[in-house]
């Protein structure tokens, strides 16, 4: 069972549902056509989840003022039904009850009066100005300066964002071009306490909102070009994001801390 939790959305698939649905609408796609499109995509969940999706799909039209009535009557089907109750039977008499509860929620929710039609709209999305190829500096506090470079733009829905990684350098003045051209990256991993391996030498680098700080207003200068600029590396790995807000700190904290003899 790919849930954590007796609400509809406390489920893996539940999510992903809801996430796909609102997606699709979100880029204009008719709403029939986006029902089509979903129902389409999860047609081959196990017989164990396949109930999810119409509870999902249900709740999430629903919500929006754009409830199927095709998707109405089989969500339905699944609540009268008790479809999909076994695993919480197993689970206990507690959290049984708890789901049935949050499936009368739902059923009243889908034959009470629907709320009004809700627009929906693409939120906000990321766009760097920065191109692979480009050299970053950082000047911490005590005069010591980090080198990173745009290895790559990640490129999607959610937006146009660099994957930024660490060069093998660190001084008080900024080496020249050929030198920085010339530069290996760092390729340090580190495991951790849980056995996951991370690279803090390279991570992709966003602006969680509109109103944050970009690389101009955190310390980021741009500092020459580490390749022919828009050329990309795609061997670079990274396993870890930050704000740009967050690298900066990062890296005065590095940068400042007393160097061992």
């Amino acid at each position: 069972m790919g849930a954590w939790g007796p609400a509809i959305f406390s489920d893996d698939v539940a999510t992903d549902v809801r996430d796909d649905y609102k997606a699709l609408l979100e880029d204009q796609v008719p709403d029939d056509e986006a029902t089509q499109r979903v129902v389409a995509r999860y047609k081959s969940l196990d017989a164990d989840e396949a109930h999810v999706l119409w509870l999902a799909l249900a709740a999430t039209q629903s919500q929006l003022g754009r409830l199927d009535e095709h998707v109405k009557v089989r969500a339905l089907e699944v609540i009268d039904q008790g479809i999909g109750l076994q695993e919480w039977r197993e689970a206990g008499s507690k959290e049984l009850a708890a789901r049935v509860s949050a499936l009368t929620k739902l059923r009243r929710q889908l034959t009470g009066p629907p709320p009004p039609r809700r627009t929906v709209r693409r939120s906000w999305r990321y766009e760097t100005d920065l191109a692979p190829g480009d050299v970053l500096s950082f000047t911490a506090s005590n005069g010591r300066v980090a080198l990173l470079y745009v290895a790559r733009i990640d490129d999607s829905r959610d937006g146009a964002i660099p994957i930024l990684a660490r060069l093998d350098w660190t001084g008080s003045a900024l080496p020249d071009d050929g030198t920085i051209s010339t530069l290996p990256t760092r390729t340090q991993t580190v495991t951790t306490l849980l056995g996951d391996e991370v690279r803090p030498d390279s991570c992709l680098t966003y602006l969680a909102r509109r109103r944050d700080p970009d690389w101009q207003d955190t310390g980021f200068s741009r500092a020459g070009d580490r390749t022919l600029r828009g050329s990309t590396d795609e061997a670079i790995r990274f396993s870890t994001g930050s704000t740009w807000s967050q690298l900066a700190t990062r890296l005065e904290r590095e940068l400042t801390r007393p160097q061992q003899r």
